[in-house]
C-alpha cells in the first residue's frame, strides 16, 4: 500500500495555527515567486481581461484593486486598457515590489499599502472596483463591501472572482491545505450572492472559472520541476519542501476542484 506523504505547511509546522494573512505571507515567499511567476490567482491575465471587459468601462476609466499583490492586473489594466488604476493590498513587501515593477507607467499606476475594510480614498471616486481572489481573506466583508460602495460613483461596477465551495471541504483539505490556498473562509455561490445583495449589490453575471485552478496546478508542477533541475544544475540550494509531498497535495486539490467541491467563481456586481 502507498504511504501518503505527511501534511506539510507552505511557511509554518504542520499543527500550526497559521498567521494572520497567511495567504499574503506565503507568496512574499521567494520560491513561491518563482513557481507562481507573480501570478496569484487563477485564469491569470486571461480571466483578468474577461473579467474587466464585462465591467463595460470607457477607456480612461477610473478602478481600484483590492489586494493587488506585486501589481501584475493593475500593470495590465494600465498599459493595455489606459485605466487608471489605485491599488492597494495588505503586504508593504508586495507593494514594494510593485512599485519597482511599473516604474514606468508613472501617473496611471497608484499602488499603496491599506485594508479594504477601510479605504484611504475619497468617496465616488472610482468607476469600477476588482477583487481577484481576495474577497475571502477580508476578515470584515460586510465593511469591506461598504467601503467599496462608498469609493465608487453610482452604479459603479464590482468584479470578484475567487475560491467558493460546493459542499463541505474533506478533513485533509481543510485542516492543511485551506489555511494557505484562500480556502479557510471561502463559502458558497448562494452564500456570497446573499452577501453582496445585503451590502446592495446587485448581481449582473456569475461564472464558474473553475478551470482555471486545474491550469494553475499544471503551471505549478511544471515550474516546480524546472525550478529544481534549473537550481541543481546551477549548485543552487534547492527551496525547503519535499517535491513529492507538493506533488501529492496538488493531486488531492485537482481531485476536489474536479469533484465540484472546490471552484472558482466570478461575480459580475453593480452598485
Amino acid at each position: 500500500m502507498a504511504t501518503v506523504p505527511e501534511p506539510v505547511s507552505a511557511v509554518g509546522p504542520v499543527g500550526q495555527e497559521p498567521a494572520a494573512n497567511c495567504c499574503s505571507a506565503f507568496y512574499e515567499l521567494d520560491w513561491v515567486r518563482q513557481l507562481a511567476e507573480d501570478i496569484f490567482h487563477p485564469g491569470g491575465a486571461a480571466l483578468t481581461r474577461k473579467t474587466v471587459a464585462a465591467m463595460n468601462l470607457a477607456p480612461g476609466a477610473t478602478l481600484v484593486e483590492l489586494g493587488c499583490g506585486t501589481g501584475t492586473s493593475a500593470m495590465l489594466l494600465a498599459e493595455e486598457l489606459g485605466m487608471k488604476v489605485s491599488a492597494i493590498d495588505i503586504s508593504a513587501a508586495n507593494i514594494e515590489r510593485a512599485k519597482i515593477r511599473a516604474g514606468s507607467l508613472g501617473d496611471q499606476i497608484h499602488f499603496e499599502r491599506g485594508d479594504a475594510q477601510s479605504l484611504p480614498f475619497e468617496a465616488g471616486n472610482f468607476d469600477g472596483a476588482l477583487a481577484e481572489c481576495t474577497f475571502s481573506l477580508f476578515s470584515d466583508q460586510a465593511s469591506a463591501l461598504a467601503e467599496i460602495r462608498r469609493v465608487l460613483k453610482p452604479a459603479g461596477q464590482l468584479a470578484v472572482t475567487d475560491m467558493a465551495t460546493g459542499g463541505p471541504l474533506p478533513m485533509d483539505i481543510a485542516s492543511v491545505l485551506a489555511p494557505w490556498t484562500c480556502l479557510a473562509d471561502a463559502i458558497d455561490q448562494d452564500a456570497y450572492v446573499h452577501r453582496f445583495e445585503n451590502a446592495g449589490f446587485s448581481v449582473v453575471e456569475i461564472s464558474d472559472e473553475s478551470a482555471g485552478l486545474n491550469q494553475m496546478i499544471l503551471m505549478l508542477k511544471r515550474k516546480m520541476l524546472l525550478l529544481g533541475l534549473g537550481r541543481a544544475m546551477a549548485g543552487q540550494p534547492i527551496p525547503d519542501f519535499d517535491p513529492g509531498v507538493v506533488r501529492h497535495w496538488l493531486d488531492r486539490f485537482k481531485q476536489e476542484v474536479d469533484r465540484g467541491i472546490i471552484r472558482y467563481l466570478r461575480f459580475q456586481l453593480q452598485a
